[in-house]
């Protein structure tokens, strides 16, 4: 926690937009060229160029948006609790003091849990105060194919990270890893329903959801389901 400053706070904030406006661009191009080939061949009110042009119009206004967020970053949701990044950065390096729980060193995803808050130092807008949490959920990870895990948790980073080759599949069907390598997904959903995305270690869950439900026993805890 020693080195999160508010530059490296910034900068984890804008990959998601960044990734997210440059795909949208490109997809956007690519959409508005096939459209522009559909009218030179069939005309502009033929079915599949309106339907190119209305496919090519949503990915430049996801495009927009993204890099509106790219470009006011500052205001992110999660930085408005605190006022700047650099206030943030400190209040998180000073709650790894003296935090309840946090991961081992050694684990690939970190995780820290205070008395007022719970989040990823790693991704920082995973920041989400306990009083705020109003449910939760694990999906438990068994089979680790990427269009499995997209499909299930509704998140392309849940299904990039988790994901293995096939390759891995196969060793890991003959040789299991142990608990401390394998994650599952932990969802909380906060007061406004808006759902939050952590890895946990195998090894760790029962821990972070014993600390969970001590400091805020409201919480209501959704059946477990399986990737």
């Amino acid at each position: 926690m020693e080195e999160l400053t508010g530059d490296i706070i910034l900068e984890q904030l804008r990959k998601g937009p960044a990734v997210t406006a440059v795909s949208a661009g490109v997809l956007c191009l690519i959409l508005a060229i096939c459209m522009g080939i559909s009218a030179l061949m069939n005309g502009f009110f033929f079915i599949v160029t309106l339907i190119l042009a209305g496919l090519a119009a949503i990915a430049l206004i996801v495009s927009l948006i993204a890099l509106y967020k790219l470009l006011f970053v500052k205001k992110h949701r999660v930085l408005q609790q605190f006022g700047n990044p650099i206030a943030m950065a400190g209040c998180l390096r000073a709650g790894g003091t003296v935090a309840l729980w946090q991961t081992p060193p050694y684990r690939k995803y970190p995780l820290m849990i205070t008395e007022e808050y719970i989040v990823c130092p790693a991704r920082v807008q995973s920041y989400l105060p306990l009083p705020e949490i109003r449910s939760l959920r694990r999906c438990a990870v068994q089979h680790t194919r990427f269009l499995r895990i997209l499909f299930k948790s509704r998140s392309f980073a849940a299904a990039r990270a988790l994901s293995d080759s096939h390759k891995d599949r196969v060793f890991h069907q003959h040789h299991p890893m142990p608990d401390t390598e394998r994650f599952d997904v932990l969802f909380l959903w906060d007061q406004k329903k808006h759902r939050h995305r952590y890895f946990v270690s195998v090894a760790d869950f029962h821990d972070v959801l014993a600390f969970l439900r001590e400091y805020q026993p409201e919480i209501q805890v959704k059946p477990e389901k399986t990737i």
